[in-house]
C-alpha cells in the first residue's frame, strides 16, 4: 500500500532539520510557536458564566452500590432480545479458534517520500509489537454489533470492555480470567421501571474504559436506555428517538423553518406516549488495582430525563471523573456532569454538577460529541480540565471547540474557546473487497482526547481527496493543541488514495504518540492498524505505521443494510509500569458467512502492546517522564 502523510494547518514551516523541543519552545514563547499559527485565523473565547456556553451548573447527589467481579463472573452466552446490538448467532468456536493468527508481529508501512512510505535501515524509530492476542470475539458475546472496544491496562491485567460485557485478561499471557455482563455490573443501581423492562432486562451499551494511573483504579462507564412506549403499545427504539429529536446535527430540515405537518405529527406522537423514554450514565470504579475484586457502581440521570442518552464519553483528572453525552429528547443537545473522584473511589454518596446545552456561540454549526480528556496527574480542584469537540460540518466546518473546566468539586465553571483548523467535511463510507456493502466510518466526531505535558492530542475522520479526481475517501486527521495558546501546534492528514482510514483513537505519553485506527478499501478487508510519531520527528507527520491484524474476509452481518456498522471507537491505554501502549480494535477474520444464513458473519478483536524501538520507559510518573 502507498500510505501518505499530509501537512495541515499551521505546519507550513516544518523543515526536516527542525529538532527543537516543542514543549520547551512553547514555554519560552509563552503562547506557542508563533510561526506555526494558522494564517489569518485567530482564537476567541466565551465564558459560560453568562450562560452563553452552557446552562448550569446544577447540583445533584447520588448514592451507589457495589459488586464483586469474581462473584458475578460468567461465561455462558445468553439470548437476549435487544435492538441495535442485533442479537444473533456467530459461527462456532472451533472455526474461530482455527482462524486466529498469533505472533505475526505486524507489517510495517514506513515513512513517506513523495507521499509513499519508504525507510532506510536505522533512519528513525520503528513501531514494534511486543505482545498480542485476541480479545473477546463475536462468539464470546450475546451478538452485539459492533464491539465498541475499549482497553484499560493496569499492573498485570488489562480489561477489554465491549458491548454487553467486560473481560479481564492476564496482561502477558492473554489468558481470559473472567467475563462479566454489563447488566450484572450495574444491577445494584438499576431500578426496574413500572411495567417492566421493554427488552426483558436493562439495555446497557456503549462502554468506555480508563485506567487511573495516579490512583491505580479501573474506571468503566456505559449508558442505559429504557425505550418509551406509546399509548398504542409501540416501542420507541433508539433510532426512532433519534429521529424524533431531528437526528444528528445536519440530518434534519433547514434551520429556522417550520417542519409543518411532520412537526405536528411528531408532537402529537410525543404527547401520546404511555411511558417516555429515559436514559442514564452508568459508572463503575474498582476498589483497587485488581479488577477481579470489588467495584463501586453508580447510575447518573441527566437533569431532564426524557430522551436517549447516547454516545457516552469518559475522562478524569486529579480530583474528578467527567461524563458527557449526546442527548436526544425533543431536540439534540450535549450535556456533561462532574463527579467527585474520592467519593466514587470510596463508595460514598457523590455530588455531581451538571451542565446542559453545551454550545459554542462563536461558531456557525453545532457542537457534538464532546470528549473529556484523560489527564490523571493534572487539573482537578486547583487546575484546569479540558474537553474538546469538532463542530459538525454543514457541509464543511473549520473549528474545534476547546472547553476549560475549573473547580469541579465545589462551584465548577465552564468556558469554551474556538480553535481554528483547516476546513473539513463529512467522510464517505468505506469500500471493501468482494462486496457492495460499505463500512461505516462514523463521521467527523472526535474519538477521544488525551493530555500530555501541556498539549492535547485528538483525532477524527474526515473526507480527503488525495488525487484531486473528485472522489474523496475517509482519512485520519490528527491534532496537537497547546493548552496555553489554545492553538493547533501541529496536525496532519493520514491515509492513502482509494482506501479509507477511520475511527482514530489517540494516546500520547512521554515523547511518543500512538493512533490506533481501522483501514478498509477495494483491495483491503477491514483491518486493524496503528500509526504514531516520536516528539523530535518532523512536525506534522506520522513517523511509522504497522498493520496489527489484516482483515481476511468481507464483512456483512446479514441484516439487510447497505452500510455495515463497524464501531463507535477503538481503545488505547498507556501501561502504568512500562509506558508502552495497549490497543484493541476490530478486524474481519477469515470467516465469510452468507448474509442470508442464520449464523452471523463475525468480527474479531485484537489486543496488542506496542512501542517505538528504544522508547520503552517507566510510565508510573506524571505522564511526562521516561527514559530512553
Amino acid at each position: 500500500m502507498n500510505d501518505k502523510n499530509i501537512d495541515q494547518g499551521p505546519e507550513e514551516n516544518s523543515n526536516d532539520y527542525f529538532r527543537l523541543n516543542r514543549r520547551r519552545a512553547i514555554q519560552l514563547a509563552g503562547l506557542g510557536v508563533g510561526s506555526m499559527a494558522v494564517p489569518g485565523l485567530g482564537s476567541s473565547s466565551v465564558r459560560a458564566a453568562d450562560g452563553e456556553c452552557a446552562e448550569g451548573p446544577f447540583e445533584r447527589t447520588y448514592s451507589g452500590g457495589s459488586v464483586n467481579f469474581g462473584k458475578i463472573a460468567s461465561h455462558p452466552q445468553r439470548s437476549v432480545k435487544t435492538e441495535d446490538t442485533g442479537a444473533g448467532s456467530p459461527v462456532n468456536g472451533a472455526e474461530i479458534e482455527a482462524s486466529r493468527a498469533h505472533g505475526h508481529r505486524g507489517r510495517h508501512r514506513h515513512d513517506q517520500e513523495d507521499g509513499h512510505w519508504h525507510r532506510h535501515h536505522g533512519d528513525e524509530d520503528e513501531l514494534s509489537i511486543s505482545t498480542e492476542y485476541d480479545g473477546v470475539n463475536a462468539e464470546g458475546t450475546t451478538g452485539g454489533v459492533p464491539s465498541d472496544s475499549q482497553i484499560a491496562a493496569g499492573y498485570g491485567k488489562v480489561i477489554h470492555a465491549l458491548n454487553t460485557q467486560v473481560a479481564v485478561f492476564d496482561k502477558r499471557s492473554g489468558h481470559e480470567e473472567l467475563s462479566v455482563q454489563l447488566n450484572d455490573i450495574f444491577a445494584p443501581v438499576i431500578d426496574e421501571p413500572e411495567g417492566g423492562y421493554v427488552y426483558g432486562e436493562p439495555f446497557v451499551f456503549d462502554p468506555r474504559a480508563r485506567y487511573d494511573r495516579r490512583e491505580n483504579r479501573f474506571v468503566v462507564a456505559a449508558t442505559q436506555y429504557e425505550p418509551g412506549i406509546t399509548e398504542d403499545g409501540e416501542i420507541i427504539t433508539r433510532e426512532e428517538q433519534e429521529e424524533r429529536a431531528g437526528g444528528e446535527p445536519g440530518e434534519g430540515g433547514d434551520d429556522g423553518e417550520d417542519g409543518g405537518e411532520e412537526d405536528d405529527e411528531a408532537e402529537t406522537e410525543a404527547e401520546a406516549m404511555e411511558r417516555p423514554p429515559q436514559g442514564w450514565w452508568l459508572v463503575a470504579v474498582s476498589r483497587n488495582a485488581n479488577p477481579n475484586g470489588k467495584w463501586n457502581v453508580y447510575r447518573i440521570p441527566p437533569i431532564d430525563n426524557e430522551g436517549l442518552v447516547d454516545y457516552p464519553t469518559l475522562g478524569l483528572d486529579r480530583d474528578a471523573i467527567y461524563l458527557a453525552q449526546n442527548f436526544f429528547a425533543d431536540e439534540v443537545s450535549v450535556t456533561m456532569v462532574t463527579l467527585d473522584k474520592e467519593a466514587l473511589y470510596h463508595g460514598r454518596d457523590v455530588t455531581g454538577y451538571h451542565f446542559t446545552d453545551l454550545d459554542n456561540p462563536n461558531v456557525d454549526g453545532d457542537d457534538f460529541t464532546v470528549q473529556p480528556a484523560l489527564q490523571p496527574f493534572s487539573g482537578g480542584q486547583y487546575g484546569t480540565f479540558y474537553l474538546i469537540d469538532s463542530i459538525f460540518p454543514d457541509p464543511t466546518a473549520s473549528a474545534l471547540t476547546l472547553w476549560e473546566l475549573t473547580s469541579p468539586l465545589e462551584n465548577p465553571k465552564l468556558e469554551c474557546h474556538t480553535v481554528p483548523v483547516e476546513p473539513f467535511s463529512y467522510p464517505p463510507t468505506a469500500r471493501q473487497p468482494d462486496s457492495d456493502k460499505r463500512i461505516d466510518t462514523l463521521g467527523t466526531r472526535q474519538m477521544n482526547l488525551d493530555y500530555n505535558d501541556g498539549s492535547l492530542w485528538t483525532a477524527h475522520t474526515i473526507a480527503y481527496d488525495w488525487t484531486g479526481d473528485g472522489e474523496p475517501v475517509a482519512a485520519v486527521k490528527w491534532y496537537e493543541v497547546d493548552t496555553r495558546s489554545k492553538e493547533v501546534v501541529q496536525s496532519g492528514v493520514y491515509g492513502e488514495a482509494g482506501t479509507s482510514y477511520f475511527i482514530p483513537t489517540v494516546q500520547s505519553d512521554g515523547d511518543s504518540t500512538i493512533i490506533t485506527h481501522n483501514v478498509s478499501g477495494p483491495d483491503t478487508y477491514p483491518s486493524m492498524a496503528v500509526a504514531g510519531r516520536t516528539e523530535e520527528y518532523t512536525l506534522n507527520k506520522l513517523e511509522d505505521s504497522i498493520v496489527v491484524e489484516e482483515g481476511k474476509s468481507r464483512y456483512d452481518y446479514g441484516e439487510g443494510g447497505e452500510v455495515m456498522r463497524w464501531g463507535d471507537y477503538n481503545g488505547i491505554s498507556v501501561d502504568p509500569r512500562t509506558g508502552t501502549y495497549w490497543t484493541v480494535s476490530q478486524y474481519s477474520p477469515d470467516i465469510d458467512i452468507d448474509p442470508d444464513a442464520e449464523e452471523r458473519d463475525p468480527y474479531h478483536t485484537r489486543i496488542a502492546e506496542l512501542s517505538f524501538d528504544g522508547r520503552w520507559h517507566h510510565g508510573r510518573g506524571h505522564g511526562h517522564h521516561g527514559w530512553k
